[in-house]
């Protein structure tokens, strides 16, 4: 059984360190697991991970996790679409050219998607960062308890934006952080078929909300007083230079603007018009995963006109958690 043999790696790993970074994916490992039976294909995937659970080392090996989220999180994206009623195709790896990760077609329209697990900030050094603390908590467990205290406490943390969070900026920094980070994980050759969306999945990296919310260019909060805050991915997808960037203040009376964006998001840039949209792994705490799709307006008119059968197929991916460059479904966000 994959999640028990995850379950107990972590369980002997802790003893020195615990990655709380595998802590969060032992979600997606169960629903894995529970699908092996039934989907054979997963089977690899399966084989793939359960090798890498073999490392003396995992655990307390911050490649070695980094590894792990991205083949789980093909795996993850591979299992939800059958849940909603898309089989994939895994695309045939090439020499020195880079492919998709995934085909598909239904009706008379193909399509592919390419999967990304975005690591924290600073990738393996930053994981190694969260397992430094975590050591550094055990030993001060350990020192507590022969001294002969009854009750020990200590603590560790986990910074998957490490410092790039700017108190007074936490939207924009937000932004800014997961805008960079999708950008640098897209290769020209990965979207060089026709209709490939990117997929990002934020299983380690989590947004700064879970909520479909964050899929408005702006939604109303009443945290203190009634306001506006920005959608994080949103702008992720659609920002442009010279927005105003809307935040939560500590209190009344501090602005509510936390600085002008200065990048162009993914959808908004030329440079990506290959990318035929966004979709979202979110992984809420109280929520089975959901994917999250955000798309060009023109696209999806293009796409009703000309390719109904892979804009239902979309929509079936989504539910109705989607949105455009013009918040034409904004009103199912809230």
């Amino acid at each position: 059984m994959l999640v028990k043999k995850f379950q107990e790696v972590l369980a002997n790993a802790s003893v020195v360190a615990q990655d709380p970074y595998l802590v969060h994916l032992n979600g997606a490992v169960a629903a894995i697991n529970a699908r092996l039976a039934t989907d054979p294909e997963l089977q690899t995937y399966a084989s793939t991970l359960s090798s890498l659970l073999d490392d003396s080392s995992f655990g307390v090996n911050p490649h070695l996790s980094n590894k792990f989220a991205q083949i789980l999180g093909e795996a993850h994206f591979w299992l939800l679409c059958i849940e909603k009623g898309l089989r994939l195709t895994r695309i045939p790896e090439v020499q020195n050219k880079k492919t998709p990760d995934f085909s598909a077609s239904i009706g008379t329209q193909s399509f592919c998607f390419e999967v990304k697990t975005l690591s924290v900030v600073g990738g393996d050094a930053g994981i190694a960062c969260a397992l430094h603390s975590s050591l550094d908590a055990h030993i001060d467990l350990e020192a507590q308890q022969r001294s002969g205290a009854r009750i020990a406490l200590a603590t560790s943390e986990a910074q998957p934006y490490s410092g790039k969070i700017n108190h007074d900026q936490t939207v924009l920094s937000v932004i800014n952080t997961l805008l960079e980070k999708v950008r640098g994980n897209i290769k020209a050759d990965q979207f060089a078929m026709p209709n490939t969306f990117l997929v990002i999945n934020l299983s380690i990296i989590p947004p700064r909300l879970t909520e479909p919310k964050a899929l408005r260019p702006a939604y109303p909060d009443d945290y203190m007083f009634s306001k506006a805050v920005t959608g994080d991915l949103w702008t992720v997808a659609f920002g442009k230079i010279g927005m105003p960037i809307l935040g939560i203040p500590e209190f009344e009376g501090k602005p509510c603007v936390e600085g002008i964006f200065d990048k162009i998001g993914i959808l908004a840039d030329k440079e990506f018009s290959a990318v035929a949209g966004l979709l979202f792994m979110i992984h809420p705490w109280q929520r089975p995963s959901e994917l999250w799709g955000l798309f060009r307006s023109a696209d999806l008119s293009k796409w009703e006109d000309g390719k109904a059968d892979l804009l239902t197929q979309i929509r079936a991916l989504t539910g109705k958690f989607w949105n455009d460059c013009g918040d034409t479904n904004g009103w199912q966000l809230q």
